[in-house]
C-alpha cells in the first residue's frame, strides 16, 4: 500500500520539475518497428516486439480488484510508465501499487528467471522495478472512468535492451490527427493464455460503438473498435499507431491505453484512452520522454 504522502501526490497530481520532452535522432531507440514481425499479426509477439508493455503488480500479488484481475502499463521513458487510473483507486480511495515488471514474455514464468521455450530457445530474465510514486490524473472520476490515467514513476531506471524500450510518444504532426477509422496494433498479456499477444484494432466512431455495446466505457477522450480476433487483454494494454517517414514505417508510437472490452456477438470492441488529450500532464510528471519528428 502506498503511504500517505504518495497517496497525497496521487490525488493532486503534483508537477515534476525538470521534465524533458526530448526528439530522437536517428541513433535514439524507441517504439521499434519490424516489418518482417509486424506481418505475424494474430500471433504471439516476440520477446524483441512490443517491450513497451509493463505488468503491474500489487501488494497482494498479480491481481488487483479490476476487470479480469490483471493490468498493464506502457514504459515510456527509463523511469516512468503510464497505467490506467482505476488499477491503482480502490473503492476505498486508497491506492494499491507495489511494482512493474518489464520485458515479462511469458506470464507464467516467475520474475528473475528465463523463459524457455520448448522448441529451445530462452528469453532473459523479466525486470522488476519497484514504484516510488504515483500520480492520478486531477480529473480522473472512478465511476465513469473518465480521465484515467496514471504516471508511475519507478525507484531506478530501466535497463534498456533487445526486450526493454520504451514507446515513441506522438510525434507533433500526428497529435491532432482524428483517431476514427484507421488500423493500429495493441498488444499485451490476456487473461487466459500465457504468452504476450498482439493483433490489429479497427477504430470506429463513439456513437457507432455505443449502438453496439451501450455498456462500453467511452468519453470523448476514448477511441473504440472492433479486435481483429476475439483475445481478452488484460486492462492497460497499450494500442500503438505507425509512424511514417518517406516510404517506409520509422517507428510505433503511443495512441492509448486499454481501458475496457466487452464482447458483442463473437468479436470483442475495445475502448482506449487516447494519449493525445493528456499530453501536458504526462510530460509535466514524466523525465525525458522520446519523441521522433
Amino acid at each position: 500500500m502506498l503511504g500517505q504522502s504518495a497517496l497525497i501526490t496521487l490525488l493532486l497530481g503534483l508537477l515534476r520539475i525538470g521534465s524533458e520532452v526530448q526528439s530522437a535522432p536517428d541513433t535514439v531507440q524507441c517504439g521499434l518497428f519490424d516489418e518482417d514481425n509486424f506481418l505475424r499479426l494474430g500471433s504471439f509477439a516476440y520477446p524483441t516486439e512490443h517491450q513497451w508493455v509493463a505488468r503491474v503488480t500489487f501488494t497482494k500479488g498479480f491481481e488487483g480488484k479490476i476487470r479480469e484481475n490483471g493490468c498493464l502499463g506502457v514504459l515510456i521513458s527509463k523511469r516512468t510508465v503510464l497505467a490506467p487510473a482505476h488499477c491503482f483507486v480502490q473503492f476505498n480511495g486508497m491506492a494499491e501499487g507495489l511494482s512493474v515488471h518489464l520485458g515479462v514474455f511469458n506470464k507464467s514464468t516467475p520474475i528473475n528467471e528465463p523463459s524457455c521455450d520448448p522448441d529451445g530457445f530462452c528469453v532473459r530474465p523479466a525486470q522488476e522495478i519497484k514504484l516510488a510514486e504515483v500520480a492520478i490524473h486531477p480529473e480522473y472520476d472512478s465511476l465513469t472512468l473518465k480521465n484515467s490515467l496514471a504516471v508511475l514513476t519507478l525507484q531506478r531506471d530501466a535497463k534498456l535492451n533487445a526486450n526493454v524500450m520504451p514507446i515513441c510518444m506522438p510525434p507533433p504532426h500526428l497529435v491532432n490527427q482524428t483517431l476514427v477509422a484507421q488500423t493500429f496494433v495493441v498488444a499485451g498479456l490476456r487473461t487466459v493464455r500465457d504468452l504476450r499477444l498482439k493483433l490489429t484494432v479497427n477504430t470506429l466512431s463513439r456513437s457507432f460503438c455505443q449502438s453496439k455495446v451501450s455498456s462500453l466505457v467511452t468519453s470523448s477522450t476514448t477511441v473504440c473498435g472492433y479486435q481483429s480476433k476475439p483475445e481478452r487483454f488484460y486492462t492497460g494494454a497499450p494500442l500503438v499507431g505507425m509512424q511514417v517517414k518517406g516510404q517506409a514505417t520509422q517507428n510505433f508510437y503511443l495512441v492509448g491505453l486499454m481501458l475496457d472490452w466487452r464482447w458483442e456477438n463473437s468479436r470483442i470492441m475495445s475502448s482506449f484512452l487516447a494519449i493525445n488529450n493528456y499530453l501536458d500532464f504526462i510530460y509535466q510528471n514524466s523525465d525525458s520522454l522520446i519523441v521522433r519528428s
